[in-house]
């Protein structure tokens, strides 16, 4: 992430305090409704529509991989992409929001990401707008659209994106109309489920998106929605001191697992760039370093803790598969180690 100096700081307000307008609320509450409302609609409609519901994945948006995510419960950060055009790969981001649900303890922010800051866009494309990293995703082969806005955004933010919802103003605005006054008529409730198909695009099983919308609503409802500023997004020690409050990991903290991370690549500042995303997990880190080796290739853990959450959690979000009990050279302060390679690099 580029660093950035400003000769004329303002004093950075607190997130608490700021609301976006009523646009993106009612965004959200459409959505939140429409995914809520579904399971209504599908009972309704009877047993031959619940099979085909159930049984016929949601779309994909373009450039995404991997399957289908299940919401669990626990932390789970949600990708909002609204687009100019959700059927044009080259459309450029109307809205960018991350949404944080903590099933634990019943509680969701939500926050809006600047459109016009320019950030660093991985995977070689150098400095962009936010607004076109989807865009940018058009270029590769294959099309890594989606997959390069998780990417950058988790990034920017140090925090891991579990999941994905791609829509756009018109998807929505064709699931309000259901909403407003459709559902009062019976012989319309089938189309309501053909709209949500066909204008969300996403990586979560049906049952996770009724989860989802439920939190959504909520969220529009009880909980205020945090806009980060050009600013402050590369006010990395501010930044992470308001991201480590709201997306913090309860079982991580719970365990108090002391974390060791060393580079074992001669790529400067990966650790210490890891050691970000495990402390706004709420991670505890004693020890940043550089491993005896430089040339790593795969990433790998160490620890006698397989079964623990942390662990479990932590190999998840770095993409790191191999957990090993021993290693030479590794601390007997830490209850876990990890040792990072040049796929972390290219991952982070």
């Amino acid at each position: 992430m580029p660093k950035r100096t400003y000769s004329r700081r303002k004093k950075l307000s607190s997130w608490k305090k700021l609301k976006v307008g009523k646009k993106i609320k009612h965004r959200l509450k459409i959505l939140g409704l429409a995914l809520v409302v579904v399971l209504a609609t599908v009972v309704v409609s009877g047993a031959v529509a619940l099979y085909h519901f159930f049984t016929k994945p949601m779309a994909v948006a373009t450039g995404a991989a991997g399957g289908e995510v299940v919401f669990l419960g626990g932390r789970f950060n949600l990708l909002l992409v609204n687009l100019e055009n959700a059927g044009e790969p080259t459309s450029l981001v109307k809205e960018l929001v991350v949404i944080t649900l903590d099933a634990g303890e019943n509680q969701t922010w939500v926050v809006r990401l600047p459109l016009e800051a320019e950030v660093t866009v991985p995977q070689g494309f150098g400095n962009h707008q936010l607004r076109e990293v989807y865009s940018l995703g058009a270029l590769t082969k294959p099309q890594a659209n989606l997959d390069l806005t998780s990417q950058t955004v988790a990034q920017l933010l140090a925090v891991p994106i579990d999941g994905y919802i791609v829509t756009d103003d018109a998807g929505l605005g064709q699931i309000d109309q259901y909403l407003g006054g459709g559902l009062k008529m019976a012989r319309l409730l089938p189309n309501l489920l053909t709209e949500v198909r066909r204008h969300i695009k996403t990586n979560l099983t049906f049952p996770s998106l009724l989860q989802i919308g439920k939190f959504i609503l909520r969220a529009r409802a009880e909980g205020d929605i945090g806009k980060i500023s050009a600013e402050e997004l590369f006010d990395g020690q501010h930044l992470d001191l308001e991201l480590r409050e709201r997306f913090t990991d309860a079982k991580i903290v719970a365990e108090r697992l002391k974390i060791q991370i060393l580079n074992g690549t001669d790529k400067p500042g990966l650790a210490t760039h890891v050691a970000r995303y495990v402390e706004n997990l709420g991670g505890e880190v004693v020890a940043i370093g550089n491993s005896d080796q430089t040339d790593l290739k795969q990433s790998f853990l160490v620890t006698d803790r397989e079964e623990s959450y942390t662990v479990e959690r932590l190999a998840d979000v770095l993409q790191i598969g191999e957990v090993r009990s021993e290693f030479s050279g590794v601390g007997e302060r830490a209850d876990l180690t990890i040792i990072l390679g040049l796929d972390s690099w290219k991952n982070l």
